[in-house]
């Protein structure tokens, strides 16, 4: 080879290194910008759509979303703050007294229509005497999420009464999986990567989370085959920190009817799903060992504590309403959960359980007045409760309805006179 065309081609291999660093240099300067820039963009995007807050209370604003399984059929609607049930102004009128319900999706009336829910009977009923209902429930809260409900939308209504919704069926459970404010805020997603793109955009990494969660939560009661239901269950195993292949073949090992329903749409996801990341949890709510009831009633205790503080300091006055589960009033409900592979316990027909004890007794000590919901949600001419799903009816509605609207320690600090019965 002529010293030439060793020449030429040291010239060529030359020019491309050249190249490529030039293209190298822009690269990462444009990443450089793009990382720059997007750092104010998410903070703006925080500002605009309130992603901290939204990730906080879950609420979406004026929806109307179709809720359908085979024991109902119908849309769920919000208004402007995401919850359920009609406008009302911020600034309470002259002369008018006001009752906010706190409480989970027994209060945002999960199973109904949104003139069935017993929050707006009782508005509809005692409007003519200038109280005003105020309905500030979310699907799957617990205790934890309930006083920052109240803190950071209930308090602004300037509430004569606050009446805390307590459902046996998973409140105790779930105040040990839901994060308090503190813990949210400290919360990393795992992964380097994702805690990277958390710890630089985090209002981005919220609203794309959030976007996902809205999407699996309307998987999870469409029409699947059983391939996606069990990769679906496997994905949720894997969230919980929950061995897998058992939730898989607790799914497996369901009757092949209630598999061809789960699959059809038919039935509720998250029911199936409970049972298979934690066949417990029923019992652990309603009626647990000492063991969990120790460190899960704690947390609920201070939150309770805590709310009562803060609707006092309101000058308010806290009230309190307990909702059996479905397996303590209907022994449909209890063999249903039974065939999910829920442990159950027949004796639930006819006890209160652990934790209804205990939050009576928190109720006794603090001199905080207690309606027990469960005799007049076993004594209905229809089902206070769907079967397979375990929300109340429009029957179990009306029965709440009714009983709390006969409630006189409400009724007095309320100023309430005349009719007891709530008109439908």
């Amino acid at each position: 080879m002529s010293s030439e065309s060793e020449t030429a081609i040291h010239s060529t291999v030359g020019s491309s290194r050249l190249v490529r660093r030039m293209w190298l240099k822009r690269l990462v300067l444009v990443a450089i910008v793009v990382v720059v820039v997007l750092k104010p963009a998410d903070w703006l995007l925080g500002v605009l759509a309130g992603s901290h807050r939204r990730h906080l209370l879950r609420l979406e604003p004026d929806v109307a979303v179709t809720h359908r399984s085979g024991e109902f059929d119908y849309v769920f609607h919000t208004n402007s703050l995401g919850l359920r049930g009609r406008e009302v102004a911020e600034s309470k009128p002259a002369g008018h007294r006001r009752l906010v319900v706190l409480g989970d999706s027994f209060v945002a009336g999960v199973g109904v229509a949104d003139e069935h829910v017993f929050t707006e009977q009782l508005a509809r009923h005692w409007s003519q005497q200038d109280v005003e209902v105020i309905n500030v429930g979310r699907a799957g809260t617990s205790t934890i999420r309930e006083v920052t409900l109240f803190r950071q939308i209930g308090q602004r209504f300037e509430p004569d009464a606050v009446l805390l919704v307590y459902y046996l069926g998973n409140d105790l459970a779930e105040v040990l999986e839901e994060e308090t404010d503190q813990e949210l805020a400290d919360w990393q997603p795992s992964g380097t990567l994702r805690q990277l793109a958390h710890f630089w955009c985090p209002n981005t990494y919220l609203e794309l989370a959030m976007r996902k969660q809205r999407s699996r939560a309307t998987d999870a009661n469409r029409k699947r085959t059983e391939a996606e239901v069990v990769a679906w269950i496997r994905e949720e195993a894997i969230a919980a920190a929950v061995d897998a292949d058992v939730a898989e073949a607790h799914y497996r090992g369901l009757p092949e009817e209630v598999r061809s329903r789960a699959e059809a749409g038919q039935l509720p996801g998250y029911r199936y799903l409970q049972a298979c990341l934690d066949p417990q949890r029923l019992r652990n709510s309603l009626d647990p060992s000492s063991e969990f009831s120790t460190k899960a009633w704690q947390r609920t205790r201070d939150h309770l504590d805590r709310l009562k503080q803060l609707v006092e300091s309101e000058g308010a006055t806290l009230v309190v309403a307990v909702i059996p589960d479905a397996s303590q009033v209907s022994e449909q409900a209890l063999a249903f959960n039974r065939t999910l592979g829920f442990d159950v316990d027949d004796g639930w027909l006819e006890r209160p359980g652990r934790t209804a004890e205990l939050v009576a007794d928190w109720a006794r000590t603090t001199g905080v007045d207690l309606l027990d919901l469960r005799p007049v949600l076993g004594d209905t001419a229809e089902l206070s409760f769907f079967v397979e799903d375990g929300h109340c009816t429009s029957a179990g509605h009306r029965a709440i309805a009714d009983a709390v609207g006969a409630w006189e320690p409400l009724r007095e600090t309320l100023g309430i006179v005349g009719e007891t019965d709530v008109d439908q």
